[in-house]
């Protein structure tokens, strides 16, 4: 019986490499002009890859241990030690004419604008970009090389002490990884947004890598965030935000991260008893700072004691949901979920719980926020803000068809 002609046998498939891991290994840079010289070629090319390796644990500022940087043909790590001058980096991040493409990025842009004192412009970051086209975020870059371009990462270098040198083959490798396969993936979100046309969204959502308020809290913000805030009156918040300054100035003195002057739930204890004498303050169990340290905080409230009542702080509202509005705040998150789904969009990227609460409050109670709510306004109104409006309203019905959840007029 005749079988036809043999087929030939497939040729297995290599590896597909990625520009500057098939061109050259990566570039050390230990010089200032030469940084000066690198930094001029890729302001050409007018995109490149950015990271950085730094180390927070045990100072009061982020040291920078390692800068990487890549474009489609090369891949670059500064060495900050040698190099000293950093100041080409921060210029080529803070050039708008220039796309900077980032994973996971806000902590590295920080970088620029707290120690290079200029503001990021013109940024791509591939995990937000990533959640605006797929359910998944926040994606590891490992996950997202291994999704989008068919390559497989061996992160090893997690837990390795940047400050040492020389740097080993694999700290230098993993370095590399992290930017060199970076214009790869930003070339497959950019694709995949075109088809679901989202490219406006993302740009939207990029805007606020070039704004102050992402890098910068207020005084009242950080006392906010202080663990059991919530429970001090109008002095007390006085006191926190005054001791909030007395311990960044302590931290700096020290070189150490602010936390570990002083935590959190001891300065709140502090505001809440309003001690102003150090013997006071010094029985606190874990208070572990000197006399002249306890004396600048017993100083620091004091300040706060002496301010009229006009220049407290303002007291959070109470939370006085409803059990209507809490149901309510659920079943607009269900909606949320699924349309995300549906649509191949991050949930935890359009809102939070706590801006859904916000939404629902606002429409059930017919207030107006102190500021616009996320899903008020930019592409997240488009999306869903509008729907979830109609929800509230009673101009859209809700259809549960084996369990997918849909809205329909």
């Amino acid at each position: 019986m005749n079988r036809g002609p043999k087929k030939p046998t497939p040729r297995p498939r290599t590896p597909r490499k990625h520009h500057a891991e098939e061109n050259c290994a990566p570039r050390i840079i230990v010089d200032a002009s030469e940084l000066r010289s690198v930094c001029d070629q890729i302001g050409l090319v007018q995109s490149f890859a950015f990271d950085t390796e730094f180390i927070m644990e045990d100072r009061f500022k982020p040291e920078i241990g390692l800068i990487q940087l890549a474009t489609d043909d090369s891949v670059v790590l500064v060495d900050p030690y040698e190099v000293g001058d950093l100041s080409p980096v921060w210029n080529l991040v803070a050039d708008p004419s220039i796309e900077v493409v980032v994973h996971a990025g806000i902590e590295d842009l920080s970088l620029c604008f707290s120690q290079g004192g200029v503001m990021p412009q013109n940024v791509f970051d591939c995990q937000v970009a990533c959640g605006m086209i797929t359910t998944d975020y926040p994606l590891s870059l490992a996950r997202m090389t291994r999704n989008f371009i068919k390559v497989r990462l061996h992160k090893s270098q997690t837990l390795t002490d940047w400050r040492k040198r020389p740097l080993t083959p694999e700290q230098i490798r993993y370095g590399a990884d992290d930017v060199i396969y970076l214009p790869s993936v930003r070339r497959a979100i950019q694709r995949r947004s075109e088809e679901l046309k989202r490219t406006d969204w993302i740009l939207e959502e990029m805007s606020k890598f070039s704004r102050p308020e992402t890098y910068e809290r207020t005084d009242h913000a950080n006392v906010i965030r202080l663990k059991g805030a919530g429970s001090l009156d109008g002095l007390g918040l006085a006191i926190a935000k005054e001791l909030i300054k007395v311990r960044e100035t302590l931290a700096s003195q020290y070189d150490r991260p602010v936390r570990s002057v002083i935590r959190d739930h001891l300065l709140v204890e502090i505001a809440r008893h309003r001690w102003t004498k150090a013997n006071d303050i010094k029985k606190l169990r874990g208070m572990n700072v000197n006399g002249s340290a306890l004396r600048d905080i017993a100083a620091g409230v004091e300040r706060a004691c002496a301010l009229p009542q006009r220049d407290w702080p303002p007291v959070a509202p109470v939370d006085d949901e409803t059990e209507q509005e809490a149901a309510l705040a659920m079943l607009v998150g269900a909606i949320l979920r699924a349309h995300c789904c549906q649509q191949n969009v991050s949930h935890q990227l359009v809102a939070a719980k706590a801006e859904m609460r916000k939404f629902v409050r606002a429409r059930v109670r017919n207030e107006k926020p102190d500021e616009p709510l996320a899903l008020e306004t930019g592409w997240r109104r488009e999306f869903v803000g509008a729907i979830l409006d109609d929800v509230i309203s009673g101009k859209r019905q809700i259809q549960i068809n084996n369990g997918d959840i849909s809205v329909h007029h």
